[in-house]
């Protein structure tokens, strides 16, 4: 039921249209302040000398710029409401999904200040060609060469041999060639590599604390992500009723 919950409210509630436009006004406000300061940077593998590169800013794709609640939708109603890979290439195939709210609008702005926007996901290389289409359809700015080796602004997983789900190497490569003002995602994995047990994750986010809402841009995504996988041990093997006994033993009740 908590993935029906979930999804429930992302596509129904005013609590999330809120959240997510929030969270992208929190980028237009800081936006001037990034492009001003030369030695701001919102990424951790940024080093050396940066203040010269062009500007750029990271986003995540799926329920960052994306919303893919129908196909979580679909995971509940055609199976038992867990990611089914097969499902999930029919769904982007499909190019359907819309726009989160003020994400393309952000974007764009920032586009036409001379930012040049990155898509770092861990969509596979085959989805490639179906994204591209989908997020030129939803208004995202685009460019089909970026600067470098790079290639095209959209760096997926697996397009090159060392872009493992670990975003950090793609992070790492964008760095090379731009300053990054802005992240953008709905996992900490969209920020440091965050594989890692719950207290760890906490211990390393609680050291960028100010970051929030001001270089890393966070949206809103109760339906699944690396939170889940951290809490249950990473153990994807775990039955339902062995899911609801560690998500019961991990609340606080105080």
């Amino acid at each position: 039921m908590d993935g029906l919950n979930a999804t429930a409210w992302v596509q129904s509630s005013v609590e999330y249209r809120a959240s997510a436009l929030q969270a992208w006004r929190s980028a237009r406000l800081s936006l001037p302040r990034a492009l001003k300061d030369k030695k701001w940077t919102a990424a951790l593998e940024q080093t050396g000398k940066f203040t010269k590169l062009p500007p750029a800013i990271i986003v995540d794709i799926d329920e960052t710029v994306l919303d893919n609640s129908p196909g979580q939708a679909r995971f509940l109603l055609e199976g038992n409401g867990r990611y089914d890979p097969g499902t999930w290439m029919k769904w982007t195939a499909e190019k359907r999904a819309r726009a989160v709210p003020g994400s393309a609008e952000f974007l764009s702005e920032a586009a036409a200040k001379g930012v040049t926007v990155f898509y770092v996901t861990n969509r596979s290389a085959q989805e490639g060609p179906d994204t591209r289409d989908n997020l030129k359809a939803q208004s995202f700015p685009w460019k089909d060469q970026a600067a470098g080796d790079i290639g095209d602004v959209l760096l997926l997983s697996g397009e090159k041999p060392d872009w493992t789900s670990d975003k950090g190497t793609r992070r790492a490569i964008v760095a090379r060639y731009y300053r990054i003002l802005l992240l953008g995602g709905d996992d900490l994995n969209d920020f440091f590599p965050a594989r890692l047990a719950p207290a760890e994750r906490a211990a390393k986010a609680a050291a960028y604390e100010k970051w929030w809402g001001e270089r890393w841009i966070i949206l809103p995504n109760p339906m699944y992500g690396s939170w889940e996988d951290s809490l249950l041990g990473f153990d994807r093997k775990l039955t339902p009723a062995e899911v609801q006994a560690r998500k019961l033993k991990a609340l606080r009740r105080e």
